[in-house]
């Protein structure tokens, strides 16, 4: 089936959000449906991009809360042991850019490597606000790592990452899992936060319908 070269589904997610880590799976049956029908997009929103605080052990019970509720809505598995390092800060940037990265080099897998990002931070315990972490995820999606380095260091592309946030702003997100319908450059909100695809289907296919 060819895309109609006019409609688009543009998801807008950090992958240190865990009510995106939530949606996955509608991601993933959104993908299996519609992606011979529209093209589908992802930006990232930038959840708390350039974050410099102390992951305390406050913090840290609140992240967990956060995790908890997820999991109970969605089934969807945590490692709820979650220590990382002495020197962790819940910085979404880094994986951001790394997604951002990974869109550059080979965009047909910026889906998976997303979904790769979040279960090993998710699931695997591990800190993915660190460049060889990010890297290692890379060369698991076939990625040479000399490339993906050069990427993801480079200047143009972080200040990019940046705009990025800022447009999401300007598309007046203010939170994430977030699923826009576009008609051309014309925005139409299907999803602000977390909801099932047996709610999400109906309002794709009536916009699809228009």
């Amino acid at each position: 089936m060819v895309h109609r070269s006019d409609k688009s589904l543009l998801y807008i997610a950090d992958p240190m959000c865990s009510w995106c880590w939530g949606f996955s799976p509608v991601m993933e049956a959104i993908e299996s449906t519609y992606g011979d029908r529209v093209s589908l997009s992802l930006l990232v929103g930038g959840l708390r991009p350039g974050n410099t605080e102390r992951f305390d052990s406050h913090r840290r019970d609140y992240i967990l809360g956060h995790w908890h509720a997820v999991h109970e809505r969605t089934s969807q598995p945590f490692n709820f042991e979650f220590h990382m390092g002495a020197d962790f800060t819940y910085d979404t940037e880094p994986s951001s850019r790394a997604v951002v990265a990974m869109r550059t080099i080979q965009p047909t897998q910026v889906f998976s490597y997303f979904r790769a990002i979040q279960y090993a931070f998710y699931v695997e315990n591990q800190d993915v606000t660190k460049e060889g972490v990010l890297t290692d995820l890379a060369e698991d999606q076939e990625i040479d790592r000399g490339v993906f380095e050069i990427s993801f260091k480079n200047q143009e592309l972080k200040q990019q990452v940046w705009d990025e946030f800022d447009r999401c702003r300007q598309l007046e997100i203010s939170g994430f899992p977030s699923l826009l319908a576009m008609d051309g450059e014309t925005p139409t909100a299907l999803a602000h936060g977390y909801l099932p695809m047996e709610e999400l289907q109906p309002k794709i296919e009536q916009w699809l319908a228009k």
